[in-house]
């Protein structure tokens, strides 16, 4: 998240202008609320928020207004929004491609994409695929509090560098930086176990850094 905040942070410098500008945000499967928005709320004129599952918005209280629908149909008008932000929702979507040309659609122009989203190629998400679903779930649940209600199909179709980079190029994106991002959270729940993270990531950032990096941080930018 502080990452994110920083790479909003740096697009605000460049795109908010003097005076009467409204900056106007869409969260792109707003979910339960975001992270950013909530930091930058009072730089942000208008947040809107879309998301396909009512339940999981339910106690968003971030947003101006808040839309059901799909994110493969935005219901608005071409280049609404200066910026578009979606955070752990890629790995969700079954047809990425169409997703991002709708994201490119509704953004204005030079306006900016900042994602978030779990890297498939790390060691975690493999062996998660590997496991039962039912068994999955009771990791979850016991080790991040995370309930089945709040756990949706994944599909894991723009989750790798290679993949996103591809998608954005094709969606019409001028400019993109697609990077693999470290975050111990996954393997730690305590202080040895904090340590040993750090330096199997250390480790694994000379072998290959994408069996360790679990995350996926992207900044694309409209044409």
């Amino acid at each position: 998240m502080v990452l994110l905040c920083k790479e909003f942070q740096t697009i605000l410098q460049e795109i908010k202008k003097p005076g009467t500008y409204e900056l106007r945000v869409l969260d792109a499967g707003c979910g339960n609320g975001n992270y950013v928005i909530d930091e930058y709320r009072k730089e942000i004129s208008w947040a809107t928020g879309i998301d396909k599952d009512k339940i999981s918005t339910r106690n968003n209280i971030c947003l101006d207004e808040i839309i059901h629908g799909d994110l493969a149909s935005l219901p608005f008008a071409d280049d609404s929004f200066d910026v578009v932000l979606s955070f752990w929702v890629l790995e969700h979507i079954e047809n990425p491609q169409a997703v991002f040309k709708e994201i490119n659609r509704v953004l204005k122009k030079d306006g900016f994409f900042i994602f978030a989203t779990p890297n498939k190629h790390s060691a975690l998400l493999v062996l998660k695929r590997l496991l039962r679903k039912g068994l999955v779930n009771f990791i979850n649940e016991k080790l991040y509090g995370r309930a089945e209600v709040d756990i949706f199909p994944a599909y894991y179709k723009a989750n790798s560098v290679s993949d996103l980079t591809e998608l954005l190029d094709k969606a019409g994106f001028a400019q993109s930086k697609v990077e693999l991002n470290y975050d111990p959270g996954y393997t730690s729940f305590g202080k040895f176990t904090f340590f040993i993270s750090n330096i199997l990531d250390k480790i694994f950032e000379r072998i290959n850094p994408e069996y360790y990096k679990h995350h996926i941080v992207g900044v694309a930018r409209k044409k």
